[in-house]
């Protein structure tokens, strides 16, 4: 279906339009997902071949002017803070600090998923991304075997904190959607990062309400006392890894809160100063000094493939919108759609829809850059439509045939709740996209 809403999209584009460059374009980006999908290809190397072929050979760009289009500033955000999270999943900070969390609350069983929710939304939102989901959903399935606590109360509880903490300014979601709206929008960074916020407190109100509903459902106020293992206190290394945890979290989100809150020129002054990306990197250095992990199994965490897409998907979307195609689609549906709701709920819809079966990531490429002209053509807040197919995207990324729902099962080692888990995931991803469209329809 969402590879269907795709192809639609660049055949009707190809149809309407007169101008033989946007034809061959896009024909030729229509083909490219077709083929990216059935092979289940890297979509980022792809993308990056189409880039060049699109620009080169049909709008007549150079070689270095389509290698520009590589996003620099993304790809060293996302691959600064992956990194130094790596160092933490690998020497097994991340799993042992879920651990010692949860074994904290077990003389109240029935908060444990309000304990694992609250952890998932931490651990995410502090920018461990990947290492939080592999690192809790399992915990969370091993706590579940040893209590009355149902399995997908377990992962619910897990996935909706992580889903939250992922749209934080330093986590990897977080930075990648800030950073998107200001290329296709070129609004400047505080209006970016406002809708950066925006999305934020919508997965927030989404993911909570999804939360509670399951809470409920499932009973976990019924939960029975765990018979939990009492957790190895953190040795020497982790414990220095926390540190540089803490370091990291407070550099990029204490100072500019006390920038804010003080008007200290002494924080101003460090909040011009202090970049996420230098941040990382300095400590991760301090890490592989301090000899925290494996250097080399630190490197081998790092998602590259992950990033390598976002990156070719970026490269291919400054191609698109050489093309005029943007324009073409913009005033297409700006002329068959009567409000500015209808074009929100439907671009959640639709980013719902695709997020099924391919990344989030994917999805708010695609869309995005159709947001400054509906939004002009509508008279409406961008930041309500760039939200729309964020979270209408999140909501259903959860779908096991997608990044998120897929990671959760993978990291599953019982084949008998895998299955479970698998079946319910198939359920819930509708479930989250109503609850947003019924938020969005009463204008919440």
């Amino acid at each position: 279906m969402p590879i269907l809403i795709i192809q639609y999209f660049f055949v009707s584009v190809y149809n309407i339009c007169t101008n033989n460059k946007i034809k061959i374009c896009a024909m030729c980006i229509k083909y490219f997902i077709t083929i990216g999908y059935k092979f289940n290809l890297n979509m980022g190397l792809i993308a990056i071949f189409f880039a060049y072929i699109l620009g080169a050979f049909g709008l007549g760009n150079t070689p270095a002017e389509i290698i520009n289009l590589w996003p620099v500033s993304l790809f060293l955000m996302l691959f600064s803070v992956t990194l130094f999270y790596a160092f933490a999943s690998s020497n097994g900070t991340l799993e042992k600090l879920a651990k010692k969390v949860v074994y904290a609350s077990r003389k109240a069983p029935w908060s444990i998923p309000i304990v694992i929710f609250v952890l998932g939304m931490f651990m995410s939102g502090i920018g461990a991304g990947d290492s939080a989901l592999v690192a809790l959903v399992p915990i969370a399935i091993t706590i579940a075997r040893v209590t009355n606590m149902s399995y997908y109360l377990a992962v619910i509880s897990a996935m909706s904190g992580i889903n939250i903490g992922a749209f934080s300014p330093i986590a990897t979601i977080g930075i990648f959607c800030r950073s998107l709206v200001e290329q296709v929008g070129k609004y400047g960074e505080p209006i970016s990062n406002a809708i950066g916020d925006r999305m934020l407190l919508q997965s927030f109100a989404m993911f909570t309400i999804a939360f509670v509903a399951a809470y409920i459902i499932f009973k976990g106020y019924k939960i029975t006392a765990p018979d939990l293992e009492v957790t190895e206190p953190f040795d020497k290394k982790q414990k220095q890894t926390l540190v540089l945890v803490a370091l990291f979290v407070g550099i990029m989100l204490i100072i500019p809160v006390l920038a804010t809150i003080t008007k200290a020129a002494f924080f101003i002054y460090l909040k011009g100063k202090i970049h996420l990306v230098f941040t990382a990197f300095f400590l991760s250095a301090v890490a592989v000094i301090l000899k925290l992990a494996d250097e080399k199994q630190a490197f081998s965490k790092v998602p590259l493939t992950a990033i390598t897409t976002i990156s070719g998907m970026s490269m291919l979307v400054g191609i698109i919108v050489q093309t005029g195609a943007i324009d073409i689609m913009t005033n297409f549906v700006s002329n068959n759609l009567n409000s500015g709701l209808t074009v929100q709920v439907m671009m959640g819809i639709f980013g719902g829809l695709m997020s099924l079966f391919v990344a989030g990531y994917i999805v708010n490429s695609a869309f995005f850059p159709l947001i400054p002209g509906l939004a002009a053509a509508f008279t409406m807040d961008p930041g309500s439509l760039y939200s729309a197919v964020a979270i209408g995207a999140i909501a259903t990324a959860v779908s096991p045939f997608s990044q998120i729902g897929g990671f959760a099962v993978a990291s599953i080692e019982d084949d008998v709740v895998r299955k479970k888990v698998f079946g319910s995931l198939l359920i819930w991803p509708f479930i989250n996209l109503v609850v947003y469209v019924i938020l969005m329809v009463l204008g919440l």
